[in-house]
């Protein structure tokens, strides 16, 4: 799975954003809060990958995160991007 658009992650105000640039801001008008763990799926997401590589990645990232909050934000954040229509 990856992103449909092509979304670039910046800090904006003091908040991470994603926002949609190029050819496919016009498919998608808006821009994404994201938190750090967010924004570290987010750009992960960029190109294809599985959610059992997501949750290694993050694993290794945050080393003493428990698994259970790992697994938790990935299937959160897939949720809400699926639903909002925004991966292939």
């Amino acid at each position: 799975m990856k992103l449909k658009y092509n979304f670039v992650v910046n800090n904006v105000a003091g908040e991470t954003v994603a926002v949609s640039v190029g050819g496919t801001a016009d498919s998608f008008n808006g821009y994404i809060k994201l938190n750090e763990t967010g924004a570290f799926i987010f750009n992960m997401l960029k190109k294809d990958t599985t959610r059992e590589d997501i949750i290694v990645a993050l694993g290794k990232e945050y080393p003493d995160a428990d698994d259970k909050d790992i697994i938790d934000s990935v299937d959160s954040l897939i949720e809400k991007l699926t639903k909002a229509d925004l991966l292939v």
